[in-house]
């Protein structure tokens, strides 16, 4: 699988795609392993990937806690603020996946504004659209300010960044609001189940491989202006 790296292969590129294929054989595991709790084969629950604090979300807290974490040193050894704000956005997800930020106040948004329900839709799937909506407004729009007053490495990893994080919001929010809304027998469920979690995996899975190549090279992540301050 070509992961979306520039320049010559190196000693950084080769760990980084190890690292992508070792997180990709656990995602490819967990799945494996929900598909035999289905089936009866394994009895544990936490095998889920639907269930909350299960064995699989443990390791998606792991994955994007550790980006957050190699943003910040990105920050600290680039001096470009923008990474600083990537590193944010991944500590929030974190947070929202961990405490359940969107699902809680989405609930309360709901409630405040008198969402009602719509196309298969809860007024419940409104507020954490809502809420999902405004974060990711807030943050984009402080990464447009560094963007355009970044140039070189920043301008480039934001590119990348921001497809993958399409990515997970396809999976996290578009895939999961079919699951929600069609109804289609308990297989068409469990299988828009499967892609969503799936696909959520697979993409932070890719996000950390490629935050991981970043911090191994300090010539991709420097920008050649000046930081602005």
């Amino acid at each position: 699988m070509a992961l979306p790296f520039s320049g010559n292969e190196s000693s950084d590129t080769r760990a980084a795609t190890v690292l992508l294929l070792v997180l990709l054989v656990a995602d490819i595991a967990f799945v494996l392993a929900h598909y035999l709790l289905t089936t009866g084969v394994l009895g544990d629950a936490l095998f889920s990937l639907e269930l909350d604090r299960g064995y699989a979300e443990f390791f998606q807290y792991a994955k994007v806690f550790s980006i957050a974490i190699m943003l910040l040193a990105i920050t600290a050894r680039s001096r470009v603020v923008g990474y600083g704000v990537w590193a944010l956005l991944f500590l929030y997800l974190f947070l929202d996946d961990a405490f359940q930020i969107h699902e809680d106040f989405g609930g309360y948004l709901a409630a405040t504004l008198e969402f009602a329900p719509a196309i298969g839709l809860r007024a419940q799937d409104f507020g954490e659209l809502a809420v999902s909506v405004m974060a990711a407004g807030v943050f984009l729009s402080l990464l447009a300010l560094f963007y355009i007053s970044e140039s070189g490495g920043f301008r480039k990893a934001s590119r990348h960044l921001l497809l993958l994080l399409l990515a997970l919001a396809f999976f996290g929010i578009f895939v999961d609001l079919l699951h929600v809304a069609v109804n289609m027998g308990w297989r068409i469920t469990w299988l828009f189940g499967v892609i969503e979690d799936g696909g959520e995996m697979v993409a932070v899975s890719l996000m950390a491989a490629y935050v991981f190549l970043l911090n191994s090279r300090d010539g991709d992540i420097r920008s050649p202006s000046p930081v602005k301050r």
